[in-house]
């Protein structure tokens, strides 16, 4: 196969997790060139990818009936000869097959039967990681199989001025995300309360609240509250990359996009699971600590144990 192309067409956490089987499609097929298809902040994050060789934008519009004629003659104009879809969606498996591509690999769900190598769609059952399904499938065209390391570049740009009067460079922060666009996944604000003010009694660390755009009125709130540093919609992915990887002691957040970028940058992650399963979206590769509960009195529980999780790693 000469282009192979791969389709990661969601949000964060999904697309991070993605990241293994791309590297080992390269892996077995060094010669080829590697094409990604991604959200556009998702690409600005890992642009600089050593196995990957092209980026082309996913944008919102390629849905639909046009978006399958666009997709199909894309797929032409770089003469693609393999496409991948790692998240299933019609209209991707629709263009592969319209564009006649030789090799159309994904789930067979969602118009099947537009590919020719297929597998049947199990992560419902959450028998293991995201990571290792999506290792699976690759693995219908790939020989040589195993979960490859996957460094993500951070970069050294410069701190933004933003972030400046907020952040000391050289000290390293409890990097703290309650938030969450799926409010069922939120822990109640006493958890965050109870959690804090250990946190300054008991080790004396730094906190930093980080958030997206869309929570930084919420994180202003709570910031206030619990009385720490907050640059909450300051941020962009490749800055949080820069701040996770130089100034994080331990990353503590809900199952979430920074979770997974922070677990990917090798930090120390608690996790905090609601709702999701954790065997299945937990942080992988990194030294981590889950915990599961119903109710916000479960993980106000377990604060003492996250805080030797923190003693331990740091």
């Amino acid at each position: 196969m000469d282009n192979i192309l791969i389709i990661r067409s969601d949000r964060l956490g999904e697309f991070l997790l993605s990241l293994p089987a791309i590297k080992l499609v390269r892996h077995n097929y060094p010669k080829s060139k590697i094409y990604l298809l991604a959200q556009k902040d998702n690409i600005e994050l890992v642009n600089n990818l050593d196995f990957v060789d092209f980026f082309l934008e996913y944008k919102p519009h390629m849905q639909g009936l046009r978006g399958v004629s666009e997709l199909a003659r894309l797929f032409k104009k770089e003469a693609i000869d393999c496409v991948m879809s790692l998240n299933p969606k019609k209209d991707f498996h629709l263009a592969a097959f319209l564009a006649r591509v030789p090799i159309r690999v994904g789930y067979d769900r969602k118009w099947g039967w537009c590919l020719n190598k297929k597998i049947e769609d199990r992560k419902f059952l959450e028998e293991k990681h995201e990571v290792l399904y999506n290792i699976e499938l690759v693995s219908l065209v790939c020989k040589e199989t195993f979960v490859p390391q996957v460094t993500l570049p951070a970069g050294d740009r410069l701190m933004q001025s933003s972030l400046k009067n907020i952040i000391d460079s050289n000290k390293k922060y409890v990097i703290i995300h309650p938030f969450t666009s799926n409010q069922a996944k939120q822990v109640e604000d006493a958890f965050w309360v109870t959690l804090v003010g250990k946190l300054k009694d008991a080790i004396t660390c730094d906190i930093l609240m980080i958030g997206s755009n869309a929570e930084k009125e919420r994180s202003q709130i709570l910031a206030k509250t619990l009385d720490v540093a907050n640059v909450a919609g300051l941020t962009d992915l490749k800055s949080l990359a820069h701040l996770l990887s130089r100034n994080c002691r331990c990353f503590i957040g809900l199952d979430s996009g920074p979770m997974h970028l922070a677990s990917i940058l090798k930090q120390p992650t608690v996790g905090l699971f609601r709702i999701s399963n954790p065997q299945r979206w937990g942080p992988y590769g990194t030294r981590s600590f889950i915990v599961e509960g119903s109710n916000v009195n479960i993980f106000i529980k377990k604060i003492d144990e996250i805080l030797s999780f923190i003693k331990a790693t740091s």
